[in-house]
């Protein structure tokens, strides 16, 4: 294995430090997606995160993903609201940030071993990288779209354990995300807290009332 390292040119390593990390972890994701599909259990049922936010800095020039996903809602989110009936296009999330140096790293490893000018080989893993981005992007729209025009009724949620996405700010200042299992199918949908606390990513959270016919209020579990 060392050896084989030592035979790369720089160029392929600094890819498959992208590709390999990245896969890992969207391995890890699609796993526990499936032990989240997989757990039968009533209102207190505790399922895996399908998107899996990990809070982790990774060594390339990345700001620690636990400050991304907080800024995501307010800043650097593509977020088209209510877009073809309500459901909201995100281009930039963990998902997609995954998605982007998977296909960014293998992309580029693969490229590299040609005679390509490096200049191309960086444009086209970037561009690989940034189609990756948009076909999950466009993969979660869909479902997104497909649940919202389904028979969903929020009020069921009421009671129900649900599993922080996007960090929920304090004292109703803003809207987070939760995943939960409602009705057979596991939704992402907005929600607030009257907590005088932010809920961060992961955390676990019980639906208390709804602010409107999408929103959810949740609290903090004790």
């Amino acid at each position: 294995m060392t050896d084989w390292w030592s035979t790369l040119s720089p160029l392929t390593k600094f890819f498959y430090l992208f590709a390999v990390p990245s896969t890992i972890i969207l391995l890890l994701q699609s796993l526990m997606t499936l032990i989240g599909f997989g757990i039968g259990g009533g209102d207190g049922m505790d399922f895996g995160d399908g998107d899996m936010d990990m809070d982790m800095d990774v060594d390339m020039d990345f700001e620690p993903v636990s400050d991304f996903d907080m800024d995501i809602e307010s800043d650097t989110m593509m977020d088209f609201d209510n877009l073809a009936g309500g459901a909201d296009f995100r281009f930039v999330t963990f998902r997609g940030i995954i998605a982007f140096c998977t296909m960014f790293g293998w992309i580029g490893a693969a490229l590299a071993e040609t005679d390509l000018h490096l200049v191309i080989v960086m444009l086209l893993a970037i561009i690989a990288g940034l189609g990756g981005m948009f076909i999950i992007a466009i993969l979660f729209y869909t479902i997104s779209r497909l649940q919202q025009s389904g028979n969903l009724n929020y009020r069921n949620a009421i009671g129900k354990e649900a599993q922080v996405y996007i960090p929920i700010p304090p004292s109703k200042s803003g809207l987070g995300k939760v995943q939960m299992l409602l009705q057979e199918s596991l939704i992402e949908v907005s929600a607030v807290t009257e907590d005088a606390k932010m809920i961060g990513t992961n955390e676990m959270v019980r639906v208390v009332d709804m602010l409107n016919a999408t929103t959810l209020v949740v609290e903090r579990l004790e």
